[in-house]
């Protein structure tokens, strides 16, 4: 089992199989013209976003999707091709693609989503020096690891990821309003600051920055989203978690793995799922760190009671503590807090959902009672 690697070292592969049309069958030659503008460098092409759903009709009816395959990659008779040709890569290429799917809203969000064979445990694309077998066995697997009805949760949790980010940077480009003012000091400067106005003029531009880089990424069809088939059925902890990606990356990919489709953190469902989304997209657009999640904490705080609390956790499990408050440098970095005050800022979240999200082991630890901590205005000051 070996850990994930960024999604770029796969594409690059994809990007080299992409050969002249003459190396395809004469019937896919609309295919082929078109591959180089859809496979390109930085990622997928948006303008050719119909060019998996052309490949997939193509297939459609096909009991032996080898066979078709093969003939359009003109890499029959064995897949006997020579090295420089690389025959195989061309029909796993064209796997590939038939297993991507675009969407678009209206103009305005465009998303790939990359659902491979449940069966395999590598990319296509990875087989291309494989046995003409094993090739063939590739070529043939056809259910995918994302169902209709989870690529769709996909599509919405961006949507969703959008409006809340177009609706944070409203609230990061006007700090000063009272109500903008609020959402921006919950999340981000911790109460005892000496001054809470001048950090936010200060923090609330850079926030509204990466932000727009989100929301442009977002509309111009950056995204991609896929899962790792090399850890399916390795009950490893990248298999469990949500999703991940890589900040270094040079193509923008979130892998949402099955813990995605779970219940088991603050929030739940569809706006869980959006949550996860804008998480992964800081890390991505905006190099945010995972200083603390949401169960564990996400209360700013440079002094008080909370900050005592979180110290004498922290002193317990100093490796990964469960409870966590942070100190404004660190939630004007953090993922989780950039999320949350997304979700915050378009109306998403309930006074429960921010307890829970701000450390509600810390107020546990209080004494203080539900009714005693929205009381106490601690979700809003």
């Amino acid at each position: 089992m070996t850990d994930p690697s960024p999604y770029r070292t796969i594409h690059r592969r994809l990007v080299s199989a992409v050969q002249g049309p003459e190396k395809f069958s004469s019937d896919w030659k609309s295919v082929a013209e078109a591959l180089p503008k859809l496979v390109r460098n930085d990622g997928f092409h948006y303008l050719q976003g119909a060019l998996p759903e052309t490949i997939r009709r193509k297939l459609a009816g096909s009991k032996a999707w080898a066979k078709v395959l093969r003939a359009a990659a003109k890499a029959e008779g064995g897949l006997i091709s020579k090295a420089s040709e690389n025959a195989k890569a061309r029909a796993l290429l064209l796997k590939t693609l038939a297993h991507l799917y675009y969407y678009e809203n209206g103009g305005e969000r465009k998303l790939w989503v990359l659902s491979l064979p449940s069966v395999l445990t590598s990319h296509p694309i990875e087989f291309a020096n494989e046995s003409d077998a094993l090739v063939d066995q590739v070529l043939n697997a056809t259910t995918e690891a994302y169902s209709d009805e989870q690529k769709r949760r996909i599509d919405n949790a961006v949507i969703t990821s959008l409006r809340w980010v177009e609706r944070a940077m409203i609230v990061a480009g006007d700090p000063t309003r009272p109500a903008h003012r609020a959402l921006l000091k919950r999340w981000f400067i911790p109460a005892t600051h000496a001054d809470i106005d001048g950090a936010i003029a200060t923090f609330a531009p850079v926030l509204r920055r990466g932000l727009l880089k989100i929301a442009i990424g977002l509309k111009v069809g950056d995204l991609i989203v896929l899962d790792d088939p090399a850890q399916r059925g390795t009950n490893s902890s990248w298999e469990q978690s949500e999703a991940y990606t890589f900040t270094q990356n040079d193509v923008h990919a979130i892998w949402v793995e099955p813990g995605f489709w779970g219940n088991g953190n603050t929030l739940t469902g569809a706006t869980n799922w959006a949550r996860i989304i804008v998480h992964e997209l800081t890390h991505n657009y905006c190099q945010t760190q995972d200083h603390s999640y949401s169960w564990q904490g996400l209360l700013p705080r440079e002094s008080d009671v909370f900050r005592r609390v979180n110290n004498a956790r922290v002193a317990l499990q100093p490796d990964f503590p469960a409870v966590r408050t942070l100190t404004m440098a660190q939630c004007q970095t953090n993922a989780d807090s950039w999320a949350f005050f997304c979700a915050d800022a378009a109306g998403a979240l309930s006074d429960g959902d921010r307890i829970a999200a701000l450390g509600s082991k810390l107020y546990a630890d209080t004494g203080w009672t539900a009714a005693q901590r929205i009381d106490r205005k601690l979700v809003t000051q």
